[in-house]
């Protein structure tokens, strides 16, 4: 058969097995609702399969809070809620469907919210047509004041079911609603994802740590059906688990509340399994335990009335991330896609860069690092790199940690040019060994020199509970240097590369990189790169050249007059040890 031929059958297949772009479901207007409505939502608790159960209107108000500053109150019932603890977190984005006079059923809007109510049935629905169109709903309550009239219980939007529960104890005339909603983590050990946990935790989001990563086949996203947002997905994934309310064609309607508050993104969208969903109203919440599944799209936009996608193709990141442990022989390898988000993509940096190594380490371990970064930008025409060894008595991994969010807060959050990223590549080797030491003494060979001439650089190092050591690094005499009896000098290229204090028995893999802190090293580039020349991305790489020339296993060779405090000041030099302290000085006779 002909290439063409094969072709053309090849196309002819793909178009049978991807079929005609879904119709939407027709929508049921907010103006339409009434009180004592009886409709039926679709969630999935378990697995993939779509479920049912039926929920009663009991009022339409406004929430000045809320999204699109409209909602409507349901009541869930039915054997569904009884076996599930009542609504439950995860389910924001079913579909409520009522069927009118005609006998067709049509979507009234999205399950968004769980209340404060001992049964917790009581859910707030955000209206479809608020969803299509975020004006839509305050547009049809100006139309119909009636809605709000005998509002009883005013809802008031809250963090948590707690707070909810909290808020309903001292106000008998408020109702506090919340987001169903919970984060969900796999592929990621338990000691990396600790950090995350915490730095979650401060901001009010809950973390389902699942642990090891399943890959499945592909699932519909259809209404109803478990959809996830993802900032990374592959061999580790982290997003929410909801539900997908709206489908037309590519376009997927979900939440019905925000998920980051981000307005235009660049999220993942994926579809999702259900292991089970936990009943536990009176402990802080019920919820579906479930994973983030395959790729199947991208998030363009995180409303306040949901997040919208496209089914098609998935842009992303590229991330590969290896490690080797050369003492033990294990090797890991993590390759996942990150939202090409600039906000976000520095968090999964980090679960990037310490995953592997918490893998082939096994524990928090002694030893020596070495780290390579390798990142491609549509922007440069060759890859930015990064790398530096670090040492340490504890755990190597979590001095080293932070690197990788560092490099792409400096690339992508900048006020130079924000860099798009199209690929990250990251190796680490891991030896049993210290490599780390101080140095103590210094010659350079051959006495006799001329400025710029090669020489040889006898350094005397007194490695970390070892013997000394003398190693020859081959160096090059400073240039401009008068003749006469000279000075040169050799001190540590940089600090902080070694830490000597034993790990901690609850040692976590990795640790948390502040936003603080990765600012302070924007802030520091942005300063670097204003003193550069040349155009912008010019300016920027050369700043993060100047602040990343902080090799730990190097030393400068500073001529007479050079004084250390700049990256600049002297040559460096690499040296197979960790240079973590002291100095030294060789004399020269310059010819």
């Amino acid at each position: 058969m002909s290439p063409p031929r094969r072709a053309a059958l090849a196309a002819l297949a793909l178009g049978l097995a991807a079929g005609p772009a879904a119709a939407a479901d027709p929508i049921l207007p907010l103006s339409e609702v009434r009180p004592g409505m009886v409709g039926e939502a679709r969630t999935v608790v378990r697995g993939t399969e779509i479920t049912t159960f039926p929920v009663t209107v009991l009022d339409v108000q406004r929430a000045a809070d809320g999204p699109g500053g409209t909602l409507v109150l349901v009541r869930a019932e039915g054997e569904l809620m009884e076996r599930t603890g009542g609504v439950a977190e995860g389910m924001s984005g079913s579909p409520v469907y009522v069927t009118g006079a005609d006998g067709v059923p049509r979507v009234m809007g999205a399950v968004a919210f769980g209340a404060g109510d001992q049964a917790n049935v009581i859910a707030g629905v955000t209206p479809i047509e608020q969803m299509l169109d975020l004006d839509a709903g305050a547009r049809a309550l100006e139309r119909w004041p009636a809605a709000t009239a005998a509002v009883r219980r005013r809802a008031v939007m809250v963090r948590d079911r707690a707070a909810a529960r909290r808020l309903q104890a001292r106000r008998a005339d408020r109702i506090g609603l919340y987001p169903l909603v919970r984060w969900t983590l796999a592929g990621v050990s338990r000691p990396v994802s600790a950090p995350l946990a915490r730095s979650l935790g401060r901001s009010g989001i809950r973390l389902n740590d699942i642990g090891p990563r399943t890959p499945r086949p592909p699932t519909p996203i259809v209404p109803g059906a478990t959809m996830s947002v993802l900032l990374a997905g592959g061999d580790l994934v982290l997003g929410v688990i909801g539900t997908a309310t709206y489908v037309d064609g590519p376009r997927v309607l979900g939440l019905g509340h925000p998920f980051l508050r981000a307005g235009r993104a660049s999220f993942l969208l994926g579809d999702g399994y259900v292991y089970q969903t936990i009943a536990a109203p009176i402990l802080g919440g019920s919820y579906k335990l479930g994973e983030p599944g395959a790729l199947q799209g991208v998030v363009t936009a995180d409303r306040a009335d949901g997040v919208v996608g496209r089914i098609g193709p998935v842009t992303g990141i590229a991330a590969v991330s290896r490690a080797r442990h050369l003492t033990r022989g294990a090797s890991a390898v993590v390759r996942a896609t990150v939202a090409p988000d600039e906000r976000t993509a520095p968090v999964v940096g980090g679960l990037l860069q310490d995953e592997p190594v918490a893998r082939v380490a096994d524990g928090a371990a002694a030893g020596t690092l070495v780290l390579r970064v390798r990142i491609t930008s549509p922007a440069v025409r060759r890859p930015i790199t990064y790398r530096n060894a670090y040492a340490a008595a504890g755990d190597v991994a979590s001095l080293a940690s932070g690197q990788v969010p560092r490099l792409l807060s400096v690339l992508m959050q900048n006020g130079v040019r924000s860099l798009p990223i199209s690929s990250i590549r990251v190796e680490q080797a891991l030896d049993a060994r210290v490599l780390a030491a101080r140095i103590t003494g210094a010659r350079i060979d051959p006495r006799r020199v001329r400025p710029g001439q090669r020489a040889l650089l006898r350094l005397r190092l007194q490695p970390w509970r070892a013997r000394a050591v003398t190693v020859t690094v081959p160096v090059r005499i400073p240039g401009g240097i008068p003749r006469g009896l000279r000075t040169l000098r050799v001190i540590p290229n940089a600090s902080g590369g070694f830490d000597p204090l034993p790990a901690a028995l609850d040692q976590e893999i990795g640790g948390e990189t502040t936003p603080a802190a990765l600012r302070r090293e924007v802030a520091r580039v942005e300063r670097l790169a204003a003193r550069a020349a040349g155009d912008r991305v010019g300016r920027l790489l050369e700043g993060l050249r100047r602040a990343s020339a902080d090799r730990n296993d190097a030393i400068r060779l500073l001529g007479p007059g050079e004084f250390g405090d700049g990256p600049d000041a002297g040559r460096t030099h690499p040296v197979p040890y960790v240079i973590y302290g002291g100095r030294a000085s060789a004399q020269v006779r310059v010819r």
